[in-house]
């Protein structure tokens, strides 16, 4: 057995390398990491961003992210985008290798459970808390995560000092992500019969605390606190209600809402059809953390639309059901494998369909009522071969392997849009090179879009306000109050454009607009095919 562990190391870190520069891929600038990177860009070096209210009040107080991140910059020299995709595809790796540790422990051999994991590498999309079982960014929940699926897989093998290290690191990185694992760790602790050999989880549990603690004691930087007790003031629950609207249950869309019992049903059927083959610990880890994630819907919806309790916006403990969507994937591909050895052919054809479905559409129930031309094939024939390559068992690998490619090529699966492209690269370039470092932008016709995040932290140079900044409402009152007065002075980023003097009136020095829209009365300071830059001030003589 032992000789197998370099060969099956590998083939995991194939999958993850092929996951992380593939499919489902890694992203930079498309999401969270355009909050966090100028927050973490100013933390190195304080003169930058000196207008930009998003840089200006990070709330990286309770986690370890930031002083690991600005650690391993002075460590090794390299910039930010390279230390945290580093760690990332480090910990990719870890939540491969859980849950090719979970998928032994529901019976699978070696060849079998790489199957399981290579499904799992694929993703996927949660729908209503707006996560995902792999995130794209390098972003705290996203280490999190992937630790806890490592941690999980080491409990369901009994490896509880490797579990214990895992979510202590997934704690101090992340700890709200981190509540589905120690409430069944609890559980399980209460309900043991060997209490002694679990006592490596509370110490990490303790130590894990206290860490983030201390250093939440000795944190820099910050300028607004994050408010946990209280009720939600009805002025920032309309600009919540209005920029984070999946964070309140009652705005979920029915199919968002009935997908994760559905999964949850599909879990527990492959659950009850595994159950002689699952461990005791898998048995009761993998069952559990399922019910916990959809207990949280209910509970999020008493606390948050309900309660109001102001801090929920922030632990969002609906985002749990990820767990369910994992859990049903690797639940239904042992499932599906078992029946396939034992000959059920169309039994396991069944659970495998719901395997390649999770990562192909998001909404299993939907890939089936509204069919898609290209995806629905495609996992139909996916889980058909398998059923076949279940005969060879170390060639079943490759069926993941290859619906890397499939999704995206064949299934036309775009998980994320082309922000980062060649004119506003030179846009960033230009602002950098020739404005003053304390030069405030608008990107005044954009809406919602992601642009502006990512001049933010190419340029270097503050936004006024963004779309993707108003994110912070969820964790800081006194921002999101500043962001909404902003947000409507510059009508939502919408056209017609406001008068120059009104915008330099605001503290915005340089307006930027799609160059289509650039006023034929206005001179620009610089243009390329796409951008134009309108100054508000005029030119030195």
């Amino acid at each position: 057995m032992k000789q197998q562990y370099p060969a099956t190391a590998f083939v995991l870190l194939v999958l993850a390398l092929l996951g992380f520069f593939v499919f489902p891929g890694h992203t930079w600038l498309q999401s969270d990491t355009q909050i966090y990177a100028p927050m973490l860009d100013r933390m190195m070096d304080p003169t930058l961003f000196p207008k930009d209210e998003l840089a200006l009040r990070p709330h990286v107080t309770w986690t370890l992210y930031d002083e690991v991140a600005i650690g391993l910059r002075r460590l090794t020299g390299a910039d930010l985008e390279h230390v945290l995709g580093g760690q990332q595809l480090v910990f990719r790796f870890i939540g491969l290798a859980g849950a090719f540790l979970l998928a032994q422990a529901m019976g699978l051999g070696v060849p079998a459970a790489l199957f399981a994991a290579g499904c799992f590498g694929l993703g996927a999309v949660i729908n209503g808390p707006a996560v995902l079982t792999l995130e794209y960014e390098p972003v705290p929940r996203a280490f999190a995560i992937l630790l806890l699926m490592g941690a999980f897989g080491c409990a369901a093998n009994r490896y509880w000092r490797a579990a214990a290290v895992l979510a202590f690191l997934a704690t101090i990185y992340h700890p709200t992500s981190t509540a589905p694992f120690w409430a069944c760790a609890a559980l399980y602790f209460l309900v043991s019969k060997t209490r002694r050999a679990l006592w490596p989880l509370a110490a990490a549990c303790a130590a894990a605390v206290g860490t983030v603690l201390l250093c939440a004691m000795l944190q820099q930087g910050e300028t607004e606190h994050q408010v946990w007790w209280g009720v939600i003031p009805a002025p920032l629950e309309a600009i919540q209600k209005y920029r984070a609207m999946y964070n309140w249950i009652q705005f979920w869309p029915r199919p968002w809402f009935w997908q994760y019992p559905v999964l949850l049903l599909a879990a527990a059927g492959a659950w009850f059809r595994l159950r002689p083959q699952l461990s005791p610990e898998a048995r009761f880890f993998t069952l559990a953390v399922a019910v916990y994630g959809m207990l949280m819907v209910p509970l999020q919806y008493l606390l948050l639309d309900v309660g109001k309790w102001i801090l929920m916006p922030q632990f969002q403990p609906a985002r749990a059901v990820l767990f369910i969507t994992a859990m049903a994937l690797l639940l239904a591909a042992a499932a599906g494998w078992h029946a396939a050895v034992s000959g059920r052919r169309l039994e396991a054809f069944g659970w495998f369909v719901l395997v390649f479905a999770i990562p192909t559409n998001g909404l299993v129930v939907q890939l089936f009522t509204q069919p898609d031309a290209r995806k629905l094939p495609l996992v139909l024939a996916l889980a058909a071969l398998t059923v076949l390559a279940v005969k060879w068992p170390r060639t079943a690998v490759l069926v993941p392997a290859a619906a890397i490619f499939l999704i995206p090529g064949v299934g036309g699966v775009r998980n994320y849009p082309v922000l980062h492209t060649a004119p506003l690269r030179e846009l960033s370039n230009w602002a950098r090179s020739t404005t003053p470092q304390d030069s405030s932008f608008l990107f005044a016709d954009v809406g919602h879009g992601l642009q502006p995040g990512v001049f933010r932290n190419d340029a270097k140079r503050s936004i006024y306000v963004d779309w993707k900044g108003g994110g912070q409402a969820n964790l800081l009152e006194n921002f999101a109050d500043l962001w909404w007065k902003r947000w409507n002075e510059v009508r939502e980023a919408k056209l017609p454009l406001l008068p120059l003097d009104r915008y330099r009136a605001m503290g915005v020095d340089y307006v930027v607009v799609r160059a289509v829209n650039r006023p034929a009365t206005t001179a620009a300071v610089y243009s390329n095919t796409d951008w134009a830059v309108l100054p508000t001030r005029p030119a030195a003589p």
